[in-house]
């Protein structure tokens, strides 16, 4: 090697923000840069040359973690190797997250010694705990702000239901004592239609208020969907319409609580009947994964959904038809939160179709999809 091509690799080594060390196959460090020595503490005059085992390996309680990481790579010899683990410099009480990347090198297929690289990743990893730690408290607010709201819905449900059958009771008694020409029927009649609207109303809160904790299991993802399509079609079959449902999945199965699932689904494909002019809707579910999260889009062709009112649709008693209560998209956002996912709802505009977006952690991994 030329002395110029010498310099200009030893400045570069030396300049790295990585830590950089090399050990010989007999165990003693024969290379370390700057950031070496301010990352694990050493001094470069002092410690080349010196066995790493010496160095680290002091007792049975200091960096057991990043020992064991030196002796693996050294044993196993894999090239790449990664691992984030804790080190406690000269075994002070401050403690630092290292990132560790080895490989070796060799030569004739000798292997003349390990190659470490190591970052200190603790700004890093500190930052990720703070943010899962937020993370982890707006979902126990959200949960307990779902919770009181529950509470309150309960109650609320409860005493508006008593009058209210009362009133509708009423209402249908009188009808029935009065002659069938009296002017009054007609006033008593919506009193009893009104009351019984106000009972449909109290019901669905109800029952948004009581829906369960999900509890998961893994489900077969066709078989899932298979069965909501024929619940839903035995529903619109009452009302001569019908539902076609393409499935498009790469996802075998999906950790989620069968009941409650199958029934969020449902309400989404009577959804998409609801909103297209025809007797017959196709509906389109793509299912895929990217890292940890399941994303489930159900896709419709129908009226789709003014800009307008996007912000809205998942709000409860929220509803764009004369006669709907609004409660259907809110029974299923509260379902999806219940198992730990999110939903979103796009569209182009009016008579463009609508897209509803479940998001959903995936049966291997852990935590929620809020971010």
């Amino acid at each position: 090697m030329s002395s110029l091509k010498k310099i200009i690799i030893e400045n570069i080594l030396t300049s790295l923000s990585a830590g950089l060390m090399v050990i010989s196959n007999i165990g003693k460090i024969i290379f370390l840069n700057r950031s070496a020595c301010e990352i694990l503490g050493l001094t470069l005059e002092e410690h080349i040359g010196s066995g790493w085992g010496e160095l680290f390996i002091t007792d049975d309680i200091h960096n057991i973690e990043f020992n064991q990481v030196i002796i693996d790579a050294i044993t196993e010899q894999e090239v790449g190797r990664k691992h984030n683990v804790f080190f406690s410099l000269n075994n002070k009480k401050c403690t630092k997250r290292l990132s560790i990347t080895s490989s070796f090198l060799t030569e004739d297929e000798n292997t003349l010694g390990m190659v470490f690289l190591f970052e200190d990743v603790t700004d890093i990893y500190l930052s990720e705990e703070r943010e899962k730690k937020m993370l982890s408290r707006n979902v126990e607010l959200q949960k307990e702000r779902a919770a009181g709201l529950d509470s309150l819905a309960q109650a609320v449900a409860h005493q508006v239901l008593n009058p209210t059958t009362v009133i509708g009771g009423l209402a249908n008694l009188i009808s029935r004592k009065l002659p069938s020409d009296d002017p009054l029927n007609r006033d008593i009649k919506v009193i009893a239609e009104e009351a019984k609207k106000l009972e449909e109303l109290v019901k669905a809160v109800r029952s948004y208020s009581t829906i369960p904790t999900a509890n998961t299991t893994e489900v077969e993802t066709d078989v899932i969907f298979r069965h909501a399509v024929e619940i839903t079609n035995k529903i619109l079959s009452e009302i001569g319409e019908d539902i076609t449902v393409k499935l498009e999945s790469n996802i075998p199965f999906l950790r989620v609580d069968h009941d409650l699932f199958i029934s969020a689904i449902i309400e989404l494909l009577l959804n998409c009947s609801n909103f297209t002019p025809e007797l017959s809707t196709d509906v389109r579910i793509k299912i895929s994964q990217i890292k940890d999260i399941i994303s489930i889009k159900i896709i419709d062709h129908g009226m789709g959904i003014e800009a307008q009112y996007l912000p809205y649709v998942l709000d409860p008693f929220f509803s764009t038809k004369a006669k709907g209560i609004g409660m259907g998209l809110s029974l299923v956002k509260k379902i999806i939160f219940e198992h730990h996912g999110k939903i979103s709802i796009e569209s182009a505009g009016e008579l463009k179709g609508t897209t509803v977006t479940i998001y959903l952690p995936s049966s291997n991994g852990n935590g929620s999809c809020y971010s």
